[in-house]
């Protein structure tokens, strides 16, 4: 969502971001003046036994959406009871009806669980905004996919590739400062601004490593950008 976020502005069409997973992960990186959180307060638990808990927070949802380029962060323990509450209150219609349109990113890592839960979060939003854009990464920072290519979850990828979806892969950051960044709960844009003497600094890195970790995270973030670069519309004129 960072990065999304980051090209987006690149591309003249900022994001107002919206957190609503339980961790609020998001908000911690971008900063909390910079993302409107929608947690409830309610624990996984709660949602179960009764989803329409949430339902009255996330309204606010579909009138930001309505307003302005949005970006928004499910979180993995949020996607099914947000795509729940989206199915029952109708809002890929009113989405469709209103002219605005939506790119679902569903991002998986090489496990078997991660592979499984994308795939039905994706099949799920298929039903509940059948007019939106739905692009599976395939997120390489714990491995490769090959190993997957011949089970039974990329058969029922390459059917849905069949049917519009888009698959992008995301390769891992090679920055020797990458964990340290994680760590400082840093931001792409933060990260970019900063030079080898600032990284050095905050990391305990020596000028050279740091030299070298800046450079390597810029190379990561400008090949994640040629990536998505054809994804991201156009700002309208």
């Amino acid at each position: 969502m960072m990065v999304l976020s980051c090209l987006y502005d690149a591309m003249g069409r900022p994001l107002r971001l919206i957190d609503i997973d339980d961790k609020a992960k998001l908000a911690e990186f971008a900063g909390h003046d910079n993302v409107l959180s929608l947690r409830i307060g309610a624990d996984i638990k709660a949602l179960r036994a009764d989803p329409s808990l949430a339902y009255s927070y996330w309204d606010q949802l579909a009138a930001e959406i309505l307003e302005r380029d949005t970006g928004v962060d499910l979180g993995a323990n949020m996607d099914r009871h947000i795509l729940e509450w989206a199915v029952k209150s109708e809002l890929g219609e009113l989405l469709s009806e209103s002219g605005v349109s939506m790119d679902i990113y569903v991002p998986i890592t090489a496990d078997p669980l991660a592979v499984t839960a994308g795939i039905e979060v994706l099949e799920s939003a298929a039903k509940a905004f059948p007019d939106s854009r739905r692009i599976l990464v395939l997120n390489r920072i714990a491995g490769h996919f090959n190993a997957y290519e011949a089970t039974p979850e990329f058969h029922r990828i390459a059917a849905m590739r069949a049917d519009g979806l888009i698959v992008v892969g995301m390769e891992p950051c090679l920055s020797e400062a990458w964990t340290d960044f994680e760590r400082l709960k840093l931001p792409p844009w933060r990260i970019l601004q900063m030079n080898a003497a600032t990284v050095a600094q905050q990391t305990g890195l020596g000028i050279l490593a740091a030299k070298r970790a800046v450079g390597d995270y810029a190379s990561w973030i400008k090949q994640l950008h040629q990536s998505f670069a054809s994804l991201v519309p156009l700002p309208p004129k």
